[in-house]
């Protein structure tokens, strides 16, 4: 029969492996959102709009916390992940430092078809405008990004008006149009060809 050579390594299925890797940094960003770059080889692969399940320490919480992918740094092997404590499991995360080990499972999920377009609207509110970093930065055309918040905290904006046209909407009013993305979108006549949201 065959010889069968098993090799000491993560556990991979169908292109998703689980591994337990290391945490290079983390700050909060806003109130309650957290930025956290993480050391994976998942970055050679991660495409935009894709996301990682992260899985806590508690093992009284059982399943792990689907996060998308903010942005994939390839040279130096890293993701970053950008998210809200909700919760039991998010508050854990937001406590763990530079070092600090991490368990992961990824990518998952198809990620946006990065479609050649004239004219795109990136479109998220909250905690879906993290996605849409790096989708910014790998669709090449001309890109409205429109990026709705809670109040004046613009977590992300300065990087993402980096890589298009910004418009903000606040649901307080505190900063650009008051409302949400479509009012944003309205009150600025935006138009484009496809929309990614």
């Amino acid at each position: 029969g065959a010889t069968v050579t098993r090799h000491p390594g993560p556990f991979i299925m169908s292109g998703k492996k689980k591994e337990t890797t290391v945490v290079v940094s983390q700050t909060e960003i806003a109130t309650d959102i957290y930025d956290m770059w993480i050391a994976t080889d998942l970055s050679l692969q991660a495409k935009p709009g894709q996301f990682i399940s992260v899985y806590t320490q508690d093992k009284s919480t059982l399943l792990p916390r689907p996060i998308s992918i903010c942005e994939v740094d390839r040279e130096n092997r890293r993701i970053r992940i950008v998210y809200r404590v909700a919760g039991k499991g998010t508050a854990e995360f937001s406590g763990y430092h530079a070092g600090a080990p991490i368990d992961i499972l990824g990518t998952l999920g198809n990620g946006f078809p990065l479609e050649a377009a004239k004219k795109a609207f990136l479109m998220g509110g909250g905690i879906g405008i993290p996605p849409m970093l790096e989708l910014a930065k790998e669709l090449d055309c001309e890109k409205d990004i429109i990026a709705g918040y809670r109040n004046s905290e613009l977590f992300l904006a300065d990087e993402l008006k980096q890589y298009g046209n910004l418009y903000v909407a606040t649901e307080d009013g505190s900063e650009g149009t008051k409302g949400n993305v479509m009012n944003a979108i309205a009150e600025n006549n935006l138009k484009a060809d496809v929309i990614f949201a």
